[in-house]
């Protein structure tokens, strides 16, 4: 016999710690009556899946009451450390003055409508983001004093999108999982969306992302190169040595839950009591919120076309549509109750007769013995939603179905359509082939309808609620310890302390700079790269000291270095990776392998410009040792594959020469073989061999052959989050910054953090 709950599967399950669970909401509701407060919990799935995964554990569960006008009062707060004590639910005091924001507004207003592909009724405003970001850090700062070692955190749905780098960046650490519950849109729909960079940062900040279907994955995918230029793979992103897992799993409902309501003598009556009054007539049920998404007046709308297109299924079929009310403060919400009532209304008025009614209308919320008896006795159901994350309510009816005599009528934009492919499947804004639909479910045989639900049945059974909650603890653990496996082989970060020491002991130092990626950040344009005068500074201080040989290593052109740091009194320069040097106070640049013939250019300047030809708002730069295609302004998906593409044509064409193609930051560089990083080091050494104190820092795979030949007591340092061999690593541009200031004792200005610049 098949058990109940989370011992439903026989899969080991992982030593997982303790888990603490983070919604917006808890399973627990507060609200204030004249009698004092009342609490209430939540029998949603989300509560069925948590509870024994958190009894199992000693979890948690970190959320808001619902309530936040008073903070303060000594009974609530009595009843809030009951929560805690009795039901292991701690709430979060969300300020009256951000809650508005924060809910209402950007979780609402702005990511509940663009998520849903309504670019159209979206509302953003720099208000509603703060308010958004602040809460955030009123939840990281629960999260955070609650945490003890070895800990899982489950962090659920959009309105907390940036909670998994807040934890991230408190405690490095931290074994954090992140579902969404709603649909992730596609590329272009997300970029609508103002700070959409920092709510896909937000993400990355997890261990382990899931989403209800591959296709949400692929438009996440999709929106992270577009918009954060970061490539992944299927399942994965990898950011350096760190692995971010991915997967598509579609959350499930409790099904032998509403087989036992079935069976209970109340659901029996009512079962009875909606039989006898509706003998004789089909029965469609429709159960939603009162919700923009849901699709409420297209389904109408299709239903009435039904009535009018097949007249003689007048009087013989009624649609019961449970409206649950939502929002109802909101103005738009207030607009669509409105437009269903008078739809309802219309329909009623056109089609009724003395003795039938073409839609019973129920505008509230129904118990579970009522909602499992009328998923009962529907012929079919009609779950039509213009885009749904998942949609439970296709799930429940077919849990109800027990002798296989139902119909599923289901939107092809729901989420659940992935997952449940014997649905007769429509298009909601169809109204004629929806209504035809109606009539193929009304009149399907026995036999297809019964094949139909027992396949439907078995797989809700199979990926029930326990199973998906069970599955995602463990893949979250599963990935925590891949990331801890990586992090031992990874550079460790710079200890800043003990470099300042070493380098304030030192007598003579040289220090090797790149500049794209490690003094500058990277932006889209190459007039944007100009350094400002702050930075100049900076370097004009490490310069400055007379034990310091500084060298800025970079791929740039040497008219570019030249133009802004020839200036720059003891400062040298090292252009197209070391192929041309300028030393100190000289005027003309050197070459350690000088009249080099040029020939190879044409040749390659040919399939360069071919691939530019192909790719717009990409272009070839000349320089005197190098050619280089760029397209960090093209579309990221169509140069990444142009990218590989030309490598792979490069590598064939320069087999056989002094030639190399390297892939870099959005663009492929083809260069001569000895030009590289690594012979600036040997230069430099080989003059002034005597350093006590070498670092050098970069950010890309032009540096890894500098790291390679630095000395095992010298500091090399990768900027970045990319694979390399360098001992030590920084977060960004702006730390490498930092660094420069603090050992040269130069202030670091404002406004070098504003720097960008281009690959």
């Amino acid at each position: 016999m098949e058990k109940k709950g989370p011992n439903k599967t026989d899969d080991p399950q992982p030593e997982i710690g303790r888990l603490v669970v983070v919604s917006n909401r808890l399973p627990m509701t507060l609200t204030k009556e004249r009698s004092g407060w009342e609490s209430s919990r939540s029998t949603g799935g989300l509560a069925t899946a948590m509870d024994p995964l958190l009894e199992r554990n000693g979890g948690i569960w970190i959320g808001w009451s619902g309530e936040s006008s008073a903070k303060g009062d000594p009974k609530r707060q009595q009843v809030l450390d009951e929560w805690r004590e009795k039901e292991n639910c701690i709430a979060v005091d969300l300020p009256p003055e951000i809650v508005k924001g924060y809910y209402e507004g950007f979780s609402n207003a702005t990511l509940w409508f663009l998520f849903h592909s309504f670019p159209g009724l979206f509302d953003f405003t720099t208000n509603n983001w703060r308010d958004y970001v602040r809460a955030n850090e009123i939840f990281r700062d629960a999260v955070v004093k609650e945490l003890q070692p070895g800990d899982l955190v489950w962090i659920h749905d959009y309105q907390l999108m940036l909670l998994p780098q807040m934890i991230r960046e408190a405690v490095p650490d931290a074994r954090i999982g992140f579902f969404l519950h709603i649909p992730f849109p596609s590329s272009d729909v997300f970029r609508v969306l103002p700070r959409r960079d920092e709510v896909l940062k937000g993400l990355l900040g997890a261990d382990y992302i899931s989403f209800h279907t591959h296709r949400y994955l692929q438009n996440f995918r999709s929106s992270l190169l577009r918009v954060n230029g970061i490539r992944s793979s299927m399942d994965r992103i990898s950011l350096g040595s760190r692995q971010i897992r991915l997967e598509a799993q579609p959350i499930g409902i409790a099904p032998l839950g509403f087989r036992d309501i079935l069976e209970q003598e109340k659901t029996k009556e009512i079962i009875s009591e909606f039989r006898g009054k509706y003998t004789g007539v089909k029965l469609l049920v429709g159960v939603d919120r009162m919700d923009i998404t849901k699709g409420l007046p297209e389904r109408l709308r299709a239903f009435r076309r039904f009535l009018v297109k097949h007249r003689r299924m007048q009087g013989k079929v009624t649609l019961i549509q449970v409206a649950v009310p939502s929002r109802g403060n909101v103005p738009r919400y207030k607009d669509l109750q409105q437009e269903v009532d008078e739809l309802v209304g219309q329909i009623n008025g056109r089609f009724s007769t003395p003795t039938w009614s073409p839609i019973v209308y129920m505008r509230r919320s129904l118990s579970q013995e009522e909602l499992a008896a009328l998923y009962a006795v529907a012929d079919a159901a009609l779950v039509t939603p213009l885009r749904d994350g998942q949609n439970l309510v296709a799930k429940e009816y077919v849990a109800c179905k027990l002798d296989g005599d139902g119909v599923l009528i289901l939107s092809e934009f729901a989420g659940a359509a992935a997952e449940m492919g014997e649905a007769i499947q429509i298009n909601p804004y169809d109204e004629d082939r929806t209504a035809d639909a109606i009539v193929r479910a009304l009149n399907m045989p026995i036999d297809e309808k019964r094949d139909r639900m027992a396949a439907l049945y078995k797989r809700v059974l199979r990926n029930d609620v326990f199973t998906w909650g069970a599955r995602f603890v463990r893949n979250t653990a599963d990935a925590a310890a891949s990331r801890k496996k990586a992090d031992a082989g990874r550079p460790q970060r710079l200890p800043k302390a003990q470099i300042a020491a070493a380098y304030e002991e030192a007598s003579k130092r040289l220090i090797l700079l790149d500049y794209d990626g490690t003094l500058v950040g990277y932006s889209q344009r190459a007039q944007d790269a100009i350094p400002p005068p702050e930075l100049k500074t900076l370097l004009f201080g490490v310069a400055a000291d007379p034990r310091n040989t500084v060298v800025i290593v970079s791929g740039r052109a040497k008219s570019d270095l030249e133009r802004w740091f020839a200036k720059i009194p003891n400062l040298w320069l090292a252009a197209e990776h070391g192929a041309v040097m300028l030393r100190p106070a000289e005027k003309e640049w050197t070459s350690s392998h000088p009249n080099v013939p040029d020939n190879w250019k044409k040749e390659v300047f040919e399939v360069l410009e071919h691939f530019a030809d192909r790719t717009p708002g990409s272009y070839v730069e000349e320089k005197e040792f190098s050619l280089v295609w760029h397209y960090r302004m093209s579309d990221p998906e169509f140069g990444e594959w142009l990218a590989n593409e030309l490598n792979s044509t490069l590598d064939e064409l320069l087999a056989d020469t002094q030639l190399r193609a390297i892939q870099g930051r959005k663009n492929v560089e083809v260069k001569l073989i000895w030009a590289n990083k690594a012979d600036v080091l040997a230069q430099m050494t080989h003059d002034e061999p005597d350093f006590d104190f070498m670092l050098a820092a970069g950010d890309d795979t032009t540096d890894e052959d500098l790291f390679e030949k630095m000395g095992p007591d010298t500091w090399t340092v990768h900027v970045g989050s990319q694979n390399t061999v360098a001992r030590y690593r920084l977060r960004d541009h702006n730390e490498m910054l930092e660094l420069l200031a603090t050992l040269s004792g130069t202030p670091i200005p404002a406004k070098a953090k504003t720097v960008k610049a281009t690959g």
